[in-house]
């Protein structure tokens, strides 16, 4: 009998499921498997992103282990799944309490409470809720209107929602993810590491703010150098990827964990996604000394007047020094675009692909997905403000890899055509090397 299982639900979209299974274990789960582990609850996890992993594996699964409580993540798109999940746990035993968390639900709780087969809501952070809810399910207490951050169905289905939960200050008392308790060899990037939360920037279609607080919270470099061994000591990883939104918010920071990687055996390597106002060409080269071989670059937009609008705050010449200092220094370097923008015309999208070759023409690789208005979003809150019109209701169709909205100057066909040709454009264009 396991007193807590686990499930990370699986993308609906292919393609999606596809890269996601390909990056790395599901921190948030890893996280919380490892503050319950800590405390002494029996545990254990699915993520049903890894390949042949399907429903009746979680079935059977729940039948033979028992548990007492079945936690489910979920981002929007894989919501719909998220429900069958629990769905599953319930007919297995009604007695099972199933309680659900991610950015997702975080925004749409009493949504979510009113499907049957959802006990709890746990919004924002879940590490400290999680084992709080625990204590109280399996030990008795504390009670449950005590628990700050969760949402939750009492007697007659009554839906209450109890204050929210402070965010974690101090990262470093969190123990190292559970990894152990997932399969790490399907993974392409195992080692992927989580060394702040926070946002500090306000970008309309970003939900990060708003999960996980403007403030930049950070663990200090020595604890994330301590991760870096242990990995390399635990399962011989020596490729890492740090999953932080900005992962080069302070300077100082970076330049401390690069020292202390550099002290390290010389084959580590590494990467991270980045701003282009965060880092100079001394961060990079330091970055490129301390083992790093690629960034990512979020640069949304070709368009300045579209990249004021939704509050980027940064500049097309930004991108342009820091892709040339970037490839100058012999990192690998990918920038990302989004389709459409709330104030998009094809005169600005135009702007997009041409500065999309620009980049390549510099030594970047560029890619390009469908802007989505996740909840708790701005773009979301504010669409109808925005002059933008969400096409489905089906949380199965936000995803990346088709359109969902139409704005006041694209229709939908537009937007369909605009980028079949910035995709069919820019594969003529790219160098010939780095084509599939």
């Amino acid at each position: 009998m396991t007193d807590i299982l686990l499930v990370n639900s699986a993308l609906k979209d292919p393609y999606a499921l596809y890269r996601r299974h390909r990056s790395g274990p599901p921190l948030g789960l890893a996280y919380i498997a490892a503050v319950l582990l800590e405390n002494g609850f029996s545990v254990s996890a699915v993520d049903m992103n890894v390949p042949f992993i399907d429903f009746e594996y979680v079935r059977k699964k729940i039948e033979r282990e028992e548990p007492i409580i079945v936690g489910i993540s979920a981002c929007t798109e894989a919501y719909s799944n998220a429900l069958r999940i629990a769905k599953i746990a319930k007919e297995v035993n009604p007695e099972i309490v199933t309680v659900v968390g991610g950015p997702h639900v975080t925004f749409t709780p009493i949504d979510t409470l009113r499907n049957k087969e959802i006990d709890i809501v746990v919004r924002g952070e879940g590490e400290i809720t999680m084992l709080e809810l625990a204590d109280h399910f399996i030990k008795g207490s504390p009670p449950i209107e005590k628990i700050l951050g969760i949402s939750y169905k009492a007697e007659r289905d009554i839906i209450y929602s109890n204050a929210d939960r402070p965010f974690i200050h101090d990262l470093d008392r969190l123990p190292f993810p559970a990894r152990h308790l997932f399969p790490l060899r399907f993974y392409q990037f195992p080692g992927n590491i989580s060394t702040s939360r926070g946002c500090p920037y306000n970008c309309i279609f970003c939900s990060a703010s708003a999960m996980w607080g403007r403030k930049y919270r950070t663990r200090t470099p020595k604890n994330v150098i301590k991760e870096i061994i242990y990995l390399v000591e635990k399962y011989g990883i020596r490729s890492f990827t740090f999953v932080d939104d900005t992962f080069t918010v302070s300077r100082r920071r970076t330049y401390e964990i690069c020292e202390l990687i550099k002290a390290l055996t010389p084959d580590i390597k590494w990467q991270c996604s980045t701003r282009v106002d965060t880092v100079t060409e001394g961060t990079l080269s330091e970055m490129k000394n301390a083992g790093c071989y690629a960034i990512t670059l979020g640069v949304e937009s070709g368009c300045q007047r579209i990249l004021d609008e939704i509050r980027k705050g940064i500049t097309l010449d930004q991108v342009r020094r820091v892709v040339r200092c970037a490839v100058k220094l012999g990192l690998e370097v990918y920038c990302s675009f989004m389709l459409p923008h709330p104030g998009d015309t094809i005169e600005t999208v135009k702007e997009t692909k041409d500065f999309m070759k620009e980049l390549v023409q510099l030594g970047a690789m560029v890619t390009l997905a469908f802007t989505v208005p996740y909840p708790g979003t701005y773009l979301y809150n504010n669409a109808k403000a925005l002059g933008i019109r969400i096409l489905s209701k089906n949380w199965d169709d936000f995803t990346a890899t088709k359109p969902i909205i139409s704005t006041k100057h694209l229709s939908v066909t537009q937007i369909k055509n605009l980028y079949k040709e910035i995709v069919s454009d820019m594969y003529d264009f790219m160098p010939h090397n780095l084509k599939p």
